[in-house]
């Protein structure tokens, strides 16, 4: 399907989220043809990104 013809492709999403469920539904949104532009904080980014290291 083109990016034109999906049901959000009129919308712009700023994305404030971390960990798994927010991003997730970032995803989704993007999924479905939202621009979905995420502000993560300086120096540090998400701290769910390391879950899988420990």
């Amino acid at each position: 399907m083109s990016q034109s013809k999906l049901p959000l492709s009129a919308i712009t999403v700023i994305a404030l989220d971390q960990a798994v469920a927010a991003p997730f539904c970032s995803r989704q949104l993007a999924d479905l043809g939202a621009r979905v532009i995420k502000i993560k904080r300086p120096k540090v980014g998400d701290f769910a990104l390391d879950y899988d290291k420990k």
